[in-house]
């Protein structure tokens, strides 16, 4: 199970980048490299369960998995169906004067496709992670641009 920890400060401020990153239904448009589809299967309160097809590390992977909000200081993602069920990872937000730091701790169970990275697993996390926050960035700053 590798655990991953991985930081990025955005130049947005923390609602901006907590709503866009967790606006989960318009994820495909705006990432589709990486979020191929997502289909909101049900939300009660501030708990939102998806079916997503999405890109991590190098894999095409199916999932079923509920987020929990705290709007707009912590996002909990638990992955309940796929090769990465029993996955934990929780996004937290905190206002810098840089703009938005996210910390994101992920705690992986991989099996099927994504066992096959065997010890190569923990950096390729990092490296999906970082990849989807550097768009994450490029999304934001062109909206700051507009």
């Amino acid at each position: 199970m590798p655990k991953v920890k991985v930081e990025k400060i955005i130049k947005a401020n923390k609602d901006k980048v907590f709503f866009t990153i967790t606006d989960f239904e318009n994820l495909p448009s705006k990432l589709p490299q990486i979020f191929k589809s997502i289909k909101i299967i049900s939300q009660k309160d501030n708990s939102i369960i998806t079916e997503e097809l999405v890109r991590m590390a190098g894999r095409d992977i199916t999932q079923k998995v509920k987020h929990v909000l705290q709007p707009t200081d912590k996002h909990e993602v638990f992955i309940l169906k796929g090769d990465a069920k029993g996955s934990h990872i929780v996004e937290t937000y905190e206002e810098t004067s840089e703009g938005t730091k996210i910390i994101v701790e992920g705690d992986f169970t991989l099996a099927g496709k994504l066992n096959l990275l065997g010890f190569l697993a923990k950096l390729k996390i990092e490296q999906s992670i970082n990849k989807v926050m550097d768009e994450f960035a490029e999304i934001l700053n062109e909206n700051n641009q507009k």
